[in-house]
This record gives structure tokens, sequence and C-alpha cells, in this order.
């Protein structure tokens, strides 16, 4: 027998480590639902909890649900569960880490084709384990085979050093990209339970060191300092795309809430109250025998009043209640509408355009329109002097996804405020205009339209913001 005489934490211990584990990867996949990354680390998080699981139903549970409720489990059934559980932690838990490290590595971006096999291909060895090896009677190869248990310790310890290596390699090729710091964050929440978990469960049992047999248990105090660590860097910055936010305030008060509308209500007329100063500015210093000019600025203040009218109309929308009224959109003539009014506003800024003319998309107009307008107003207020500001479509072969990005030759952001810039609230401006909402309803749109908004900025050398949408998944919310 492989079993050893230590004696290991007591089973509401173990039920509580269990219990801790899936809370750190259910935070995990709440920080982004629609992320494959985050997806596949809860699958493999979900798989690891199962070792734990199974010692607590076997050595806890199950014995007095047999001597009380013996109709409803009994010895051969809970032997059955267990060998069950053991072999999803054995076979699959580390394959499912390898599609996550995949992920992780861009692989599926950069080798698409072999990624569509290898995916496939990398849980071959745990069928084969089920046929040689049938997965309800793992508990009895345990025990009474060794064979058995060092071709699982070998295959686990392959598997963990495939996932090492892309892990590793990942953060040398990304280590001067802006999303290093979150990637090794990511690294650190990985890479220390697996491996503990491969030494303590595995080679400890190898080398039949009895008395260390419940080493693994120790992982309990890893999982709680991970949470620790998750929570600690979702506070402060983000991590795996969630990021917690504390606001204090007077929760028992209507004037918050009156507070907070007006908040919302200023951001949405600003940038049409700026055109519209700017217009009546222009009539005010031109020449009236210039009946054009005076056209074309009373156009642009006619236009902000009608935007107006309709954004006032939808102004839960724009606070935390989106509502969409998708349809298929023109990019061409949506870009068109989107840039007519900030081509006339600085002759110094040009604009280039890489928009397929049958380009669509299906969304809602009027919150992409509003969304396209808050990043065009950055990028003017980012270009002092003379610049470009680039617009482009694109929908990569083999992909659901369509992108549309902005780009303009600003200032740029600092690196260490590109982690806030979707807060709310939050703003690098210090006018009042400026109310630090923008960004987080661009976000909110996204979200809504089961996409996501992307940044990339280099101080000095500008910023690029690309806005991903699902481009054959239409958006439930359909009602007004």
């Amino acid at each position: 027998m492989l079993i050893g005489n230590s004696k290991g934490l007591p089973g509401e211990f173990i039920l509580l480590f269990t219990i801790l584990i899936w809370l750190l990867f259910f935070l995990v996949y709440l920080g982004n639902r629609h992320s494959k990354l985050n997806r596949w680390c809860f699958i493999s998080g979900m798989c690891f909890s199962m070792g734990v699981l199974k010692e607590y139903l076997y050595f806890t549970l199950f014995p007095v649900l047999c001597q009380e409720y013996p109709w409803l489990m009994n010895d051969a059934l809970s032997l059955n569960i267990y060998s069950l559980l053991t072999a999803v932690m054995y076979y699959y838990a580390m394959p499912s880490a390898i599609i996550f490290a995949f992920y992780f590595s861009a692989f599926d971006q950069r080798h698409p084709r072999c990624f569509f096999w290898l995916r496939i291909c990398i849980f071959i060895p745990a069928i084969l384990f089920g046929i040689r090896y049938p997965y309800i009677q793992t508990r009895h190869y345990q025990l009474y085979d060794y064979i058995y248990y060092v071709t699982a310790a070998v295959y686990n310890w392959l598997y963990g050093i495939i996932f090492t290596l892309l892990i590793v390699n990942t953060l040398k090729r990304e280590r001067e990209s802006e999303v290093y710091e979150q990637k090794r964050l990511v690294a650190f929440l990985c890479l220390i339970p697996i491996w503990y978990e491969l030494l303590s469960a595995f080679l400890v049992h190898v080398l039949r060191i009895k008395p260390l047999f419940k080493l693994w248990q120790g992982n309990l105090i890893i999982i709680l300092l991970l949470i620790i660590y998750y929570l600690y860097h979702a506070f402060n910055g983000g991590i795996m795309g969630a990021r917690f936010m504390h606001q204090t305030y007077d929760w028992d008060k209507e004037g918050r809430l009156i507070n907070k509308s007006a908040h919302f209500i200023r951001h949405v007329v600003k940038n049409e109250i700026a055109k519209i100063e700017w217009g009546a500015s222009g009539i005010e210093a031109s020449d009236l025998t210039d009946k054009e000019e005076i056209i074309n600025l009373t156009q642009i203040i006619a236009r902000s009043a009608r935007h107006l009218d309709n954004y006032m109309s939808k102004i839960n929308d724009y606070s935390e209640d989106i509502k969409l009224e998708p349809s298929m959109v023109s990019i061409p003539s949506l870009i068109e509408d989107c840039t007519r009014d900030f081509r006339s506003l600085k002759s110094d800024i040009s604009f280039v355009l890489h928009l397929p003319p049958d380009a669509e998309l299906y969304c809602d107009y009027k919150h992409v329109h509003e969304v396209i307008t808050n990043l065009l107003n950055n990028a003017f207020d980012a270009i002092a002097g003379e610049g470009t500001i680039t617009i482009g479509f694109q929908t990569p072969p083999k992909k659901d996804l369509a992108y549309l990005y902005i780009s303009d030759t600003g200032s740029g952001i600092p690196a260490g405020q590109l982690g806030q810039l979707f807060a709310p609230y939050y703003t690098t401006k210090t006018t009042n205009h400026h109310m630090g909402l923008g960004l987080y309803y661009c976000r909110n749109v996204m979200l809504k339209h089961k996409g996501s908004i992307q940044v990339e900025s280099k101080e000095g050398a500008g910023t690029t913001f690309t806005l991903c949408f699902p481009f054959k998944c239409k958006p439930q919310d359909k009602r007004r």
C-alpha cells in the first residue's frame, strides 16, 4: 500500500481548503468572464480542487452518510466517487493548465492552425489513461500499483514543465510590452500552487516518504495567501481583468444620487457644449459677408443641439443602465458622421482612414458614435499643434472579432496611469469639463456589446484605443 500514517488536517479544514480554492478561481473567472484566459484558469483550478474535495468527501462526509443513510451512500459508491475525482485531478488538471498557458502566451493568435490541433491532442494522454486505468478504479491503482503512480507523476511533471516554459518564455518575450506587469502577476499566481502540488502530491509519494504524505495540505496556506495577493492587486491597479474600487459616500442621503446624476449629465453635454461655443465664437469673429462659413458654423451648432437632445433622452443609458438598439451600421458612414465636425476644429490635425468601403458592424449606432466621439476628443486634447489621427477597421480571417482602432500622434499616456484609465471619475486632465467618466462609459458600452476596449500608449509617441466587437455574435439586449 502507498498510504502513510501521517496525520492530516481535520475534515473541516479540508472543506475550508476546497472552498478557498473555489473562491480564488471564481474571482479569476468573474474578473473577465469573456476572456478565454480567465475561463481556462478557472477550469484548471476546478480540476485541481477535485483532489482536495475527494479527501473531504471520502474520509469525512461519506463515512457519516454510509452510517446514517445507507440507502444513499455505501462503500462501493464512495470509492467510485473518490476514484473519479482523483482521475479528474490526475489526468485533466495539467492539460487544462496547458490550454491556459497557450492563451497566456498568445499561441492561439501566433499559430492558429497549430493551436487548433494542439488543444485536442493535449487531452489525448488523459483519454488513454482512462482506457488503460479505468477512472472508477483509480483508488485501487493509487494504493496498490506503484508503476501507475510513477506514470501519473511523470505525466503531470512533463505537463508542468511545458506549462512553466510557456509562462516563462512569454514573460521574457513580452518584458518590454505594456501587459508585462499584469502577466508577471498572473505567472506568480499560477506557478507557485501548481509546483507545490506537483512536488508534494507526486514526488513525495513516488519517493515513498510516508511521513510527508500529507504535505500537499500545506497548499491551504498558499491558497489563502494567494487570495490576499489577488485581492490586493484587484484593489491596486487590477489583475486578470478585475479591478475593485472603494468609494465612501452617505448611502442614506438622497443628495448623493442627485450629485451622481449631475456628474453624468455634465459629462454628456460637455463635448457638444465645446462645439457650440467654438461655433458661436467663429460666427462672432467671422466676416458676415462670408455666408458659406456662417452656414458651416451654424450647421455644427445645429448638429450639436440635436445630439444633446438625443442623449438627454437616454441619460440613464449613459450612467449605469446601458440599453442597446443594435442594427447593421456602415462603418465608413459612422466614421464620417463622427469626424465631420472635428475636421473643422483644428486644421493642423489630419485624419487618415483605413476603412473598407463595404465594412459593416452589428451594433448600437448612437452609443458607438458617442464612444468614438469621446476617443476623438481625447485624441484632440493629446495633440499639441500638428498631428495625425488614424482610424481603421479590421476583421482578421478565421476570427469572430472585428477591430475598430483610433490612433493619435499625441503626447501619450504614462505607463503608471494605464491601469486606471477606465475607472469612473479618474482623469488626467485638470479642467472642470473633464469628470473622468468618458472612458468608463466607453468600457461599459463595449462590455454591453460583449466586446472590450484596449489601450496601447507610449509617452511622447501617441496612443491607440482598440474597440473589439464580436463580429458574428449579435448583442442580446435589443430592448429600448
